[in-house]
């Protein structure tokens, strides 16, 4: 259709002979400026279009005209304003018709690239602008090697970089490989943290070594607040964390574990106290929201305390596929992959793919209910509740027991739970192999030390 002229190509619309559709789509005016944007970007990403003004929905269409060239004019520039990149459009041409005017632009394709109109990616389908899924973007993306989100270049330079942190990444770093030190430069360029041309700080960058991300990064901070009772009625407490990704791990777990319940726990003599849900799955979730975020959407991360429960909610929701195949197989999967090997040198990552696995073993061993998850749109929520899991089998009851009496033998529990000692000997080696308990001693004077 590029051979066409603008009165050509009016003209085959009004007659029906070119429907609306992938290349070619009309409004009725200019009242909706977004509507523009959208069908703007939509062309810009699928290789490019006609963009009429000024008739109306029908079959064929019905001639309308515009009032006021120079508001058209206005109106798209403002849409084109609000895409990334801005396409190539053409200048209107006004074409009359039935006495009146129409506009008519035509949109230049990207040449395979993604064009976004307020941050959101359009495409064409059939004859609509249409959302583009996280999927799809990711794809078009990496099937044209362009650079991901961790590695595009933020407003931060390089004399926004916190140095005590850079130091202590060098140091962890040249620890673990000796004989083999990076240098400063070498070091935030192997990582990315650097644009190629030294001139700024990636977002990745900024994400890790900068003070306080948000001041160029303003999605890059996590909520957390402590509600009174089980609704998000009454604050108690309440924090907006914006830190290098390291420190902001230790800021919300503290956090949890200050406006947390705490549970007893005895080595010993000694008597100690810690968060009703165990630390490792407190700061596991914690991390999972840094390295899985989707950091192109401008939804806040949330961490909400309540009396039975804390609840974690974040952007960047995998497919159910890709979620199905974490829960069920450990397979890893990393939104911001360059983020999660930057932390894992320093150990605020656990092994790829673990992170749930974690989570639910941690939750098991304490015996509370295992985490429930939720997928709504591009969020992930996740809650952990306190309430302990009620015991469902005879290794569930003599779990509970145990860990209430500390150390019990064989004949306690054929005793109490009126078992034979066969049984007994199977329920108790199997919760030993499970990680709940320790068998110390031999035949009669051995017993079982749960933890």
């Amino acid at each position: 259709m590029s051979e066409i002229s603008e009165a050509e190509l009016l003209e085959k619309v009004i007659i029906g002979s070119i429907p609306e559709g992938y290349s070619v789509d009309w409004t009725e005016g200019i009242r909706s400026i977004d509507s523009l944007g959208e069908n703007i970007a939509a062309f810009a990403t699928s290789g490019g279009g006609w963009l009429i003004i000024g008739l109306a929905d029908g079959r064929p269409p019905t001639v309308n005209g515009i009032d006021d060239e120079q508001k058209v004019i206005t109106a798209v520039g403002t849409a084109l304003r609000s895409c990334d990149p801005i396409p190539s459009v053409s200048n209107p041409q006004f074409v009359i018709k039935e006495n009146k005017k129409i506009a008519i632009y035509r949109i230049t394709g990207l040449g395979g690239n993604v064009c976004s109109y307020k941050d959101v990616p359009y495409e064409r389908i059939q004859d609509s602008a249409k959302k583009m899924t996280q999927n799809q973007l990711k794809q078009i993306l990496m099937s044209k090697n362009v650079l991901t989100w961790e590695q595009r270049p933020s407003p931060a330079n390089r004399d926004d970089i916190d140095r005590s942190e850079l130091g202590f990444y060098l140091q962890k770093v040249n620890e673990r490989n000796p004989l083999n030190p990076q240098t400063e430069d070498n070091f935030l360029r192997n990582n990315k943290a650097l644009t190629e041309d030294d001139s700024h700080l990636t977002n990745l960058g900024t994400i890790v070594l900068t003070n306080q991300p948000s001041d160029f990064l303003p999605q890059c901070k996590i909520q957390m607040v402590r509600f009174k009772g089980g609704q998000p009625i009454d604050r108690v407490a309440a924090i907006l964390l914006s830190q290098n990704a390291r420190r902001l791990i230790d800021s919300c777990v503290n956090f949890l574990k200050l406006n947390l319940p705490v549970r007893e726990r005895y080595s010993g003599t000694d008597r100690f106290e810690e968060p009703v849900i165990p630390e490792m799955a407190l700061r596991e979730i914690v991390v999972n929201m840094i390295v899985h975020r989707d950091y192109s959407d401008p939804q806040e991360s949330l961490i909400r305390i309540f009396d039975d429960r804390v609840e974690f909610q974040n952007p960047g929701a995998p497919t159910q596929e890709v979620l199905m195949k974490i829960l069920n197989q450990g397979i890893p999967t990393h939104r911001n992959q360059w983020i999660y090997n930057f932390l894992r040198p320093v150990h605020k990552a656990e092994a790829a793919g673990q992170g749930i696995p974690i989570v639910k073993r941690e939750m098991n061993r304490v015996g509370l209910q295992p985490p429930e998850i939720t997928v709504l749109s591009n969020i992930f929520h996740l809650a952990l509740r306190f309430l302990e899991r009620k015991p469902e089998t005879l290794l569930d009851v003599i779990l509970l027991y145990g860990r209430e009496k500390k150390a019990v033998s064989t004949s306690d529990v054929m005793r109490i739970y009126n078992i034979s000692r066969p049984t007994a000997i199977y329920i108790l080696n199997e919760l030993v192999g499970k990680g709940f308990a320790e068998h110390r001693g031999f035949r009669k004077k051995s017993k079982y030390y749960f933890k």
